[in-house]
């Protein structure tokens, strides 16, 4: 089944919407073992529309729309669709129905330009969308199946879910897809790839392995695709346990998880706390731990210092540590995290200190130069690193190697 993808948007051409449909769509696809074989931006135009429907309905068999669904003069999806198939808009009751309880429950009342929603080429059906007033569509045509969505990631998940996964269910060839995804830590894909495809040999034609990698971490995707979803299973785990085997230390966990779930599960099992103490990250290492459900049960919170006087005040870092070593030293990480352990009453710390960035480097401390440290108040460890000059990437790149050194850490602790 080769699934084509087609955006439409101005705002994505532009820069001002970030494209994450395309991203959630695939992520909905690969759960199903189906994946997208090619990808269109246009705008919302109808001669680009068209010429990305002619394009992507040469080989593919389905084909999926964003965009465009809306009640204003710039969503011409519809009306572009219908020109494609030489079909006529009609005005659709059930539509009309769905839109007058969708402005119901917001205390709106129907206009003419909402009305020009309920017009859809008579040859749709329409998909259901409980989270907004844009329906989706469905057209079974020239062997083909096309589904139209709205824009809006949530309302787009929810007829991706309810609408078009099930036919496409109905559709599905008797071929199996299974996944096992390894995380790794503190290797390279290169590194990665000498050491463990030399045991591999050649993979067979139903398997493939892919390296995805990220800041300090690589996810190793084994996928395979045969008539056989027990046969695939024992054959991947074969891999699977060779690259456990192989890498040891540096395998994080396996499946759906994420280096803050595995933190988690750390201080879970030694029935203790973490907090943090944030100057350069500016909170971002406290968002990352508590975006895992449940975080409440081990982080007890954080304290986000960034002036000088809020390291004295608020986590009891000495005047004469900040006077003589500066903010971003060891000394000052050090005693960031006594003072998180001692104000916020955690087993354990994490403290981090540097320059984001662009401005405020130093011959001695270049932007990018980062302290971070990380134990309990009496046995502390310390980790000076350099990132680079882009202030976002540096904030993100500090809370996740805080994240690393702070997960080995607990690997290692009785």
């Amino acid at each position: 089944m080769k699934i084509a993808l087609i955006i439409i948007g101005d705002e994505v051409l532009l820069g001002q919407v970030v494209d994450t449909n395309a991203t959630s769509i695939a992520r909905i696809l690969y759960k199903e073992g189906l994946e997208i074989y090619k990808k269109w931006t246009v705008a919302d135009k109808s001669d680009q529309i068209l010429l990305a429907l002619h394009e992507a309905s040469q080989d593919a068999d389905v084909l999926l729309m964003t965009g465009g669904l809306g009640p204003t003069k710039d969503d011409i999806t519809k009306k572009t669709l219908a020109d494609y198939f030489e079909v006529d808009l009609i005005f659709s009751d059930e539509n009309k129905i769905h839109l007058e309880k969708m402005l119901q429950i917001r205390n709106m009342k129907i206009t003419p330009n909402h009305l020009q929603q309920c017009y859809l080429p008579a040859n749709a059906i329409l998909l259901d969308n409980q989270l907004g007033t844009a329906l989706g569509m469905y057209i079974k045509a020239h062997s083909k199946m096309y589904f139209s969505m709205p824009g809006v990631p949530y309302e787009m998940e929810f007829i991706m879910n309810h609408g078009v996964v099930p036919r496409l269910r109905e559709n599905k060839q008797n071929i199996q897809v299974y996944h096992q995804t390894i995380h790794t830590i503190g290797m390279g894909e290169t590194e990665i790839a000498d050491l463990i495809e030399p045991k591999f040999g050649e993979l067979p034609s139903y398997l493939s392995l892919a390296y995805l990698p990220s800041q300090g971490q690589v996810k190793l995707r084994l996928t395979g695709k045969h008539e056989s979803l027990d046969f695939l299973k024992e054959k991947i785990e074969t891999y699977k346990e060779i690259i456990k085997d192989t890498l040891i230390d540096n395998i994080l966990g396996f499946g759906d998880t994420s280096l803050e779930e595995e933190i988690g599960k750390l201080l879970i099992k030694q029935e203790r706390t973490l907090s943090t103490a944030e100057s350069c990250s500016g909170g971002y290492l406290a968002h990352k731990i508590v975006s895992v459900p449940g975080a409440s049960e081990y982080f007890q919170g954080s304290i986000v210092a960034y002036q000088y006087e809020m390291k004295h005040k608020l986590l009891g870092v000495s005047e004469e540590v900040l006077a003589k070593f500066g903010a971003v030293s060891e000394e000052c990480v050090v005693e960031m995290v006594k003072g998180a352990c001692s104000e916020l009453d955690s087993n354990y710390a994490i403290a981090t200190s540097g320059i984001a960035g662009p401005l405020g480097g130093t011959e001695d401390k270049p932007v990018g130069t980062v302290w971070i440290a990380y134990g309990t108040k009496d046995t502390i460890k310390t980790k000076k690193l350099r990132f680079f000059r882009d202030r976002i990437r540096n904030i993100e790149a500090t809370a996740t190697f805080a994240m690393i050194l702070f997960w080995k850490y607990l690997k290692e602790v009785k």
